[in-house]
């Protein structure tokens, strides 16, 4: 018993005879009356009286065709799906994005704008936080993925690297560093820094680095976003040290950019749990941060 002999009879309990059922499903007559005729076969009994050239229903049809509804149904529901997961579109299917402050309102907005496009019922979730919220929201399954500096400092995850980025002084614009070409640990001393948050691996490299060449540095402010360090950096508060992937986000006619040297590369990627496949709309929003990439100044 398949689901096309099912269709073919309730079309024909429908229609009342094979004639009609063939131009309704767009099937042959003779078409239709084999898989009738199968149907009955492997049930062991004749469904239809025929008479004539009717099919009139036997009691065991009407006992059947309740059921063959209800199949009916479930099929076409099930085809519906199918079809959802063809075109990426799940109804009310969510997705859940994690992502730090600063791109939350920069690069993010328009990769959704890409993703919403090719995917219009998808909702998706943004979650935002410093890199180690991140990690605990993709770890405690809050977040599907989470957008993170490599290696994140839980090694369990898996990882796809993204971008690499060197790092960035900011200041404001007239600031006498600003008249030169690059900033190194040496032009720090007795300077007002803005520092990102201590829990930051980037940021105990940079402070190690600082205590080694310059005693006396001064952490002015510490924040906990790029966004926070440039706007502060344009108020005058200091000079804010960066990755230069975020801090272009954030460039103005206020500020002054100098690539900090020797250059500390970094590396940043989406995290994922282990053991748990991705939905295909997920899959699709990391291609689209992946295609992003190349127009992403870095």
């Amino acid at each position: 018993m398949n689901f096309k002999q099912l269709e073919i009879f309730k079309t024909i309990m429908d229609t009342g005879s094979t004639m009609a059922a063939a131009a309704q499903l767009g099937l042959s007559q003779s078409a239709i009356s084999r898989q009738l005729a199968s149907l009955e076969e492997e049930i062991g009994r004749e469904l239809f009286l025929r008479d004539k050239g009717r099919l009139i229903p036997r009691p065991e049809a009407h006992l059947l065709v309740d059921e063959v509804d209800d199949v009916a149904e479930s099929v076409a529901r099930l085809r519906v799906k199918v079809g959802d997961v063809r075109s990426g579109a799940f109804g009310e299917a969510l997705i859940r994005v994690a992502f730090p402050h600063s791109l939350a309102t920069t690069m993010l907005p328009p990769i959704l704008a890409r993703f919403k496009a090719d995917h219009p019922r998808v909702t998706v979730e943004i979650l935002s936080g410093p890199y180690d919220a991140i990690e605990r929201m993709v770890r405690g399954r809050v977040a599907d993925l989470g957008f993170v500096r490599l290696p994140p400092e839980e090694h369990s995850f898996d990882a796809r690297p993204l971008f690499a980025s060197g790092t960035t002084c900011v200041m404001p614009a007239g600031h006498p560093l600003a008249a030169k070409q690059a900033i190194d640990v040496n032009d720090l001393a007795r300077n007002d820094l803005i520092l990102l948050g201590r829990q930051r691996v980037n940021r105990n490299e940079l402070e190690h680095e600082l205590r080694r060449m310059v005693p006396t540095y001064r952490c002015s402010l510490e924040v906990h976003s790029v966004e926070t360090a440039c706007a502060c950096a344009a108020q005058g508060l200091g000079i804010a040290i960066v990755p230069s992937l975020i801090a272009e986000f954030f460039r103005s006619d206020a500020l002054a950019m100098r690539p900090f040297v020797p250059d500390k590369i970094a590396d940043y990627g989406i995290i994922t749990m282990p053991g748990a496949p991705l939905s295909w709309t997920a899959e699709a929003f990391i291609n689209i941060i992946k295609t992003n990439s190349g127009e992403t100044a870095l």
